[in-house]
């Protein structure tokens, strides 16, 4: 399996020192009342996946994706194996339109699009209900010290202790995971910061922060992160070769490296369909950006054709409810994906 790769300790020490400590000089006044309830760190932390967006932040395919735009609440229906095969073919109805029992490419499109919708809407909602806990005196910013504390509390740290250690920084010995987090975290609440740079984040801005596919900035910054991890040679391109390289590390079975083999071929396939629109070899950053943005009008089309390419097997250019039942495998659960998922969750 491959090794997980870590910061050095000084290099954690030294950014949690100077990004933490990167704050105006004003005094913050906190806001008095945080209530009985407190978010939980999964709500505060901002996605690392993100749903209905073709790949993760750290350059890895998005391996839900064909659920997420076509289940839409893919998770409900997995937990429920033993009925998942009956709302596979409910939604295979309702998907069809006219009624003759095949998907054409614009029925797919249509309902992609909705799926699509439904995912933004979502990601709305959950931002508005967080950002309305951060902010009690609805004053229409949350400062990155209040995150911050809310960060802590969630820890199970005293209320006191946290508001203290956001001042003087010395009163929580933070392991190596939570600094790692918050470093990342604080990079990302400067990107989504929009003049003025303030350090305090709106509700559009902090949508941005949680959601980075939702702002031009924060998405551009997005394609540039996923362009420096994979870039090997710094010219701001990626190759073919480097899109598909596996991630450093060795791996000893030989049913492990069948599945770097499979990755390897996946990258390889969404590299030459999806990413390299002008198939010159090469993945520009503008490419990348079209490839990743989910407001693009031609994701809904290109990921219906995608699904045809996939399931149509007597190559009519439409689905059969045999042909979707007979590949369920594409947006049920399988343990390949499950493995691999926990391969790049370690990675």
């Amino acid at each position: 399996m491959h090794k997980v790769l870590t910061f050095h300790s000084v290099f954690i020490s030294f950014c949690v020192l100077f990004i933490i400590k990167l704050t105006y000089c004003k005094p913050l006044t906190f806001k008095k009342d945080l209530g009985d309830s407190q978010l939980t760190l999964d709500k505060l932390k901002p996605q690392d996946h993100l749903d209905a967006l073709k790949m993760e932040h750290d350059g890895h395919i998005n391996r839900e994706y064909h659920k997420e735009l076509f289940l839409g609440n893919h998770e409900d229906m997995e937990k429920d194996a033993q009925n998942a095969d009956s709302k596979l073919k409910d939604i295979f109805y309702r998907v069809d339109g006219d009624k003759d029992e095949f998907l054409t490419e614009a029925e797919l499109e249509s309902w992609i699009k909705l799926k699509m919708e439904e995912h933004f809407d979502e990601a709305l909602q959950e931002n508005d209900e967080i950002f309305e806990h951060l902010d009690p005196d609805k004053n229409g910013k949350i400062h990155w010290k209040e995150y911050y504390v809310h960060f802590l509390l969630a820890m199970d740290i005293p209320e006191d202790t946290a508001r203290k250690h956001v001042t003087d920084y010395d009163q929580i010995d933070l392991d190596s995971n939570a600094k790692e987090d918050l470093i990342r975290y604080k990079f990302r609440w400067t990107d989504a910061d929009e003049d003025p740079a303030d350090n305090e984040l709106t509700k559009l801005e902090f949508l941005a922060f949680r959601h980075p596919e939702q702002a031009p900035k924060t998405l551009k910054n997005m394609v540039s992160s996923i362009i420096n991890t994979l870039d090997l040679n710094d010219d701001h391109i990626l190759s073919e070769e480097e899109f598909t390289a596996l991630p450093p590390g060795e791996v000893e079975e030989q049913d492990q490296r069948d599945l770097d083999q499979q990755w390897q071929a996946e990258r390889k396939k969404e590299f030459q369909l999806a990413v390299d629109t002008n198939h010159d070899g090469k993945a520009t950053e503008e490419e990348l950006k079209k490839y990743l943005d989910p407001k693009n009008p031609l994701q809904a089309v290109m990921e219906a054709r995608n699904l045809i390419n996939l399931i149509d097997v007597n190559k009519d250019g439409k689905l059969s409810l045999t042909e979707i039942m007979n590949r369920k495998d594409i947006f049920l659960s399988s343990k390949i994906c499950d493995f691999a998922r926990n391969l790049h969750d370690e990675f």
